[in-house]
C-alpha cells in the first residue's frame, strides 16, 4: 500500500487530497504509477501524463519518472493545469 498526496490544481481537478492504493507487482516506478492512476479518467490522464507542471516526491525527496516506488512509500503529486 502507498499513500498518495495531491497538491495544487490536482486537489480540485481530481476531487481528492489523498488516496491509498495497493501497488500491483508491475508498478515499480513513478512513471508506471502515473500511468495506472491516469486510467481513472480523462482528467487524471490530462493532469498526470505529459504535464510539464507536475512534480513528484517519494518519501519527501524529489523524484524522477524512473524513481522507484515500493510498498509503504508516501508519494506527493504537485500539479497545475496546463492552459
Amino acid at each position: 500500500m502507498v499513500k498518495i498526496l495531491f497538491f495544487g490544481d490536482l486537489v480540485d481537478t481530481l476531487g481528492m487530497a489523498s488516496d491509498e492504493i495497493e501497488l500491483q507487482p508491475d508498478v515499480t516506478d513513478v512513471e508506471r504509477l502515473l500511468f495506472v492512476l491516469s486510467r481513472r479518467g480523462e482528467m487524471w490522464k490530462k493532469m498526470l501524463l505529459g504535464n510539464p507542471k507536475l512534480s513528484v516526491t517519494v518519501n519527501k525527496q524529489f523524484a524522477e519518472k524512473s524513481s522507484a516506488v515500493k510498498d509503504g512509500d508516501e508519494i506527493a503529486l504537485v500539479g497545475f493545469a496546463v492552459a
